[in-house]
Order: C-alpha cells, then sequence, then structure tokens
C-alpha cells in the first residue's frame, strides 16, 4: 500500500471526528469512496477549532478506526477562537488565551506523536493589550516577535515536556508576502519547530480574495524547502473555489509533486466524502500519474530568485512570472555564486542589497531586476551601477519592438490590448534597450540592459496590472525568456500561462495553463536530443550547429515529461 515516491494524507477537522466518533459504522461506508481512489498514508486529526475541544474518548475512538486500517494518525491544532470564517486569531497577549494555548497542546501532545499547527497561528487582535504591548514597534515587529516567544515559551516547551518525542509542525500559508504582518516568523520559527509544512492552494486566481496565480503551488513548495532543507514536511491544499475548473485542482497535486513534496494533504476529510467528492477520484489520478515518473526526476532548478526573509514588495509577483514560463528556484537568503540572479521589490527589504548586486556584477555574473525594485532603489546608490530612473509617469501600449539594431529596432510586434506600464527613463549609450513598448512618437523600455564591470545588469519592466504580462505577444514573451535564460540554457516559445520546471539530472516538465490547445516549443542553447520521458518516443527537432528546438502542441491544464541528452 503506498505510492513510492510521496506520502498522502487527510486533515479530519473535529466537526467530522464528532461525526466519526458519533457513527463509525456509517462513516465506514463513506471511507470506501476515499479507499477505492486514493492510497492513503495518515489522517491529521484536529483536537482543537473554534473554541471547541474534542474529547479525549472520542478522539481515541477516530484513532482507532484509522490505526485499525494501518493509517498513520497525528494531531492537528487550529488556534482560532472564530466562527463562520470571521478569522478570529487568539490574543497572544491575553493571559487566558495563552493558558488555554498550553492546556490544548499538553492535551494533543498525550494523544499524538506528531502535531501539525494548521495556518490559523497567526495573529491579527489589535485589542488594546495588543496595541499596549506592541510599544513604539511596528505591527510586523511585535507580532513576529510575540509568536517567537509562545512558540518557544509555550507550544515547543509544553509539547515537549508531555511527549518528549513529540515532532511538531508548523504549516505555512500560501500568503507567502505578507507573513510577517501577521505574526509569521519564517527566518526563527523553522529553527525553533522540528518540521514546516507548506500551503499550496491557489483556488481560483480571479474571483477569489488572494488572487494568487497558480504557479504558486510549486514556487511555495521550493521556498520553504530551502527555507529548512529537508525540514519541509509537504504540500496541503483544499478543494474550495475549484469548481470553475477541475483541472485547477489537479493542477494543485501536479505542482505540489513537482516541486519534490515530500507529503501531500488534502483538506479536509468531510467536503471530500460530500461537497466536493468530485476531486477524490481526480487527486487519486494525479498521485497515481505522478507517481510513475516523479522518482526519474533530480531535484528541481531554475534561476535563482532572492526574497528575504520578514520581506514584501511587488506582491506575488513571482508567481505571474513563472506563469510565463520563467523557471524560479527562490532562496531566502542571497544565492552568492549563482549565474543569475532574479530580484523584484522584496529584495529592498534587505539593507545590503546594493553590496550584492554590485559583487555580483563585478564578479562576471548576470542580475535581473524588476521596475519595482529599480523605483525602491533609485536614490539608494543604484545610480551608480546605471543612469535608469523609475518615473510616476504611466502609458499605455500596444506596440512592441526588438532587438535593437543600428539605431532602430529589428522587429515589431502588437498586443492584443494597450498595456498600462511605467514609463522608465534611461541614458542614451550608457543603457541598452533590448525590448521596447510605444506610446505616441516615443518608446519606452521594456527590457533595458546595461554592462558593468564584467557583468550584466538587466531591468524588466513590469506592467501596473501584473496580469496585463499575459497579454505581451508571444515574440516579446520569447525574448525575455531567451535573455533570461536560466542557468540551464533552456527556455519556451509561445504564449504566457504555460510553465517550465526543470531537475539537475536533464529531465523538465512543460505544463499548459491555458483554457485552450496552444503550439509550445522548447529551445536549447546547446545541440540536445529530446525524448518523452512517459512514452520513451524521441521527440522530432530543429538543431542547427549551435543549438535544438522542440515544437509541439499542448492540450488544455496537461503537462509534458522529457529526457535531454547532449549530441555527442
Amino acid at each position: 500500500m503506498g505510492y513510492h515516491n510521496f506520502k498522502t494524507a487527510i486533515y479530519v477537522t473535529i466537526r467530522n471526528m464528532e461525526e466519526i466518533a458519533a457513527n463509525p459504522e456509517c462513516f465506514e461506508k463513506e471511507f470506501a469512496f476515499i479507499e477505492k481512489h486514493i492510497q492513503l498514508d495518515k489522517v491529521y486529526l484536529e483536537t482543537y477549532r473554534g473554541r471547541h475541544l474534542v474529547d479525549k474518548t472520542k478522539v481515541l475512538k477516530v484513532k482507532e478506526f484509522f490505526a485499525n486500517k494501518g493509517i498513520q494518525t497525528s494531531g492537528g491544532i487550529t488556534t482560532d477562537v472564530s466562527a463562520n470564517w470571521e478569522f478570529l486569531s487568539f490574543c497572544y497577549t491575553n493571559q487566558e488565551h495563552l493558558e488555554q494555548l498550553k492546556k490544548i497542546v499538553q492535551y494533543t501532545a498525550e494523544l499524538f506523536d506528531e502535531i501539525i499547527l494548521d495556518d490559523f497561528y497567526f495573529t491579527n487582535c489589535k485589542c488594546d493589550s495588543c496595541i499596549k504591548t506592541k510599544g513604539a514597534r511596528s505591527w510586523s515587529e511585535f507580532r513576529t516577535d510575540r509568536l517567537k516567544e509562545v512558540s518557544e515559551g509555550i507550544i515547543i516547551k509544553t509539547a515537549k515536556q508531555v511527549n518528549p518525542n513529540v515532532n511538531l509542525i508548523i504549516k505555512y500559508p500560501n500568503w507567502y508576502d505578507e507573513y510577517q504582518n501577521t505574526g509569521y516568523n519564517l527566518k526563527d520559527e523553522p529553527q525553533i519547530f522540528d518540521q514546516i509544512y507548506t500551503g499550496t492552494e491557489t483556488r481560483d486566481p480571479k474571483y477569489t480574495q488572494q488572487n494568487l496565480q497558480r504557479y504558486l503551488s510549486y514556487f511555495l513548495i521550493r521556498y520553504l524547502e530551502n527555507v529548512k532543507p529537508d525540514g519541509n514536511g509537504g504540500g496541503w491544499f483544499d478543494t474550495f473555489d475549484c469548481l470553475y475548473n477541475l483541472g485547477s485542482y489537479a493542477e494543485q497535486g501536479y505542482l505540489t509533486l513537482f516541486a519534490k513534496a515530500k507529503e501531500v494533504t488534502l483538506f479536509c476529510m468531510s467536503s471530500l466524502l460530500r461537497r466536493d467528492n468530485i476531486f477524490v477520484p481526480i487527486a487519486g489520478f494525479v498521485f497515481d500519474q505522478v507517481d510513475q515518473f516523479l522518482g526519474e526526476l533530480g531535484t528541481p532548478i531554475g534561476i535563482p530568485c532572492y526574497k528575504p526573509y520578514h520581506s514584501s514588495g511587488e506582491y506575488y509577483l513571482h508567481s505571474y512570472l513563472g506563469m510565463l514560463g520563467l523557471p524560479l528556484e527562490p532562496m531566502p537568503e542571497f544565492p552568492t555564486g549563482s549565474e543569475l540572479v532574479l530580484l523584484t521589490e522584496s529584495a529592498k527589504d534587505d539593507p545590503l542589497i546594493m553590496g550584492y548586486i554590485k559583487e555580483q556584477l563585478t564578479s562576471g555574473k548576470k542580475v535581473v531586476i524588476t521596475s519595482g525594485l529599480l523605483k525602491a532603489l533609485n536614490g539608494n546608490g543604484f545610480e551608480d551601477i546605471a543612469q535608469i530612473r523609475y518615473t510616476d509617469h504611466k502609458v499605455a501600449v500596444s506596440k512592441f519592438a526588438y532587438p535593437f539594431y543600428e539605431c532602430s529596432f529589428g522587429n515589431y510586434v502588437d498586443a492584443a490590448k494597450k498595456i498600462l506600464i511605467p514609463q522608465i527613463e534611461l541614458s542614451t549609450n550608457d543603457c541598452t534597450p533590448l525590448i521596447v513598448g510605444f506610446g505616441e512618437n516615443k518608446n519606452y523600455p521594456i527590457l533595458i540592459q546595461v554592462k558593468y564591470g564584467s557583468g550584466i545588469l538587466y531591468v524588466l519592466t513590469i506592467p501596473e496590472d501584473f496580469g496585463d504580462l499575459y497579454h505581451l505577444p508571444d515574440a516579446i514573451l520569447g525574448q525575455i525568456r531567451r535573455n533570461l535564460t536560466n542557468p540551464a540554457g533552456i527556455w519556451l516559445e509561445g504564449p504566457a500561462n504555460v510553465g517550465l520546471f526543470l531537475y539537475d539530472n536533464n529531465t523538465l516538465i512543460v505544463e499548459s495553463f491555458l483554457p485552450y490547445h496552444s503550439d509550445v516549443k522548447i529551445c536549447f542553447a546547446e545541440e540536445v536530443k529530446l525524448f518523452d520521458l512517459q512514452s520513451g518516443a524521441r521527440m522530432e527537432d530543429r538543431n542547427s550547429d549551435t543549438s535544438a528546438e522542440f515544437q509541439f502542441k499542448m492540450a488544455p491544464t496537461t503537462y509534458r515529461v522529457f529526457r535531454y541528452q547532449k549530441k555527442a
């Protein structure tokens, strides 16, 4: 029983815990549906949520039910005091709440050898006590400090006193750009807890509150893998708001596994059995299919993307860039030594960032910065590298050109709509505009190249609406991908909303997020042979003496897995 390359789990909330304990025979019949489709390794059994603690006799009864099926049981705690989606956290300056938390942790640690904190372990409380305790600190400083103290002094200490061998896991939610605002301390907590876990829910990227792009399901696993190497327990996603596109639910599973999550947790048992039971066979299909080839993929690689701890800026832009086919490998520490580094506005929160950029360039390497970071660095020493200025003016463009040719450009293409971009000024001949967009009798840079020392700096203009990146013409996207090519020298040509995932053993995946068929081309900077990893068939190529191209058609919300080898 079980899959070869990952473990599976389902989270069981207190409501379902009560139901199972009350009528295990009825649940047995329902659970058969999940057993039919999914090879389940573990369940996380919730002991507390929303002011309700499940009675011990009931917890033991549910544990016994799953243990008799050979399914591992772990504990789960949801530290909220809300009802009906109010999202009310504990107050971590309220002594009664702290005592209650201690009792919950003690109770759960007596019952389980592993406990996961659901991603309600944050604080959004702004009561008089919190305001007074915060003092002159920012809310981010106060909250990250406070939850670090609570984690060490109450959760870890209490659980380990009761059960010295308990494995404590903190699950981080999908809203990674705002962790620090509500107390998630990504720098210190992963060192305190035994393991971390990753929320890979993307749901509907347009009609939900968060507007998270689907690439996030891959990106965030990779980021947290680099936050705590070998300590990221897995990825967790749910069924919410996925009925608009059943393929989007499958993608959450695909991308979580493409990122090499060790375990996949589905939330939650009750919804999977009733309201959203259509997703159970889909999840089972995803697990069966990916397990067949996942072991043949190496370690994920991509363009090193530096996002410092406790940083924000150009919220969630990374996932938009990933949806363009840029393979990203995000890191919480500056990746010194990498041939190419991508920096979005969030890098501004590292006070040493200008020094890192200069060191990277003077050592003969490449740096890509976005227009948001350019804006943050203007007046902070960036002018020593290049005379490029972010202005407060905007312009709507729909015609584009590339590349630089004599005093003009060589190719002109049109977008299907006007795209609003910031107007960026550059110093003629000190900087080279590789791609431009046209206003009235004037053009504005989309991609700028600057030589500094023996290195190269690129500045990428980001539209005011990040989603307009998807409306850039295919030819322009191709130029961006080619110039910002990853260290492996592989890039895509074709439309946006197609992802590229690379591994260190000459394997790769291409996934279409599009709702229609599309033509996609994989380009290599050297001559290679390309094989479909699943069928073994060799792909037809268009090789030159120094490169290779492979074109094929992608069906909606599908992926292709390939292996390539260099020609002798």
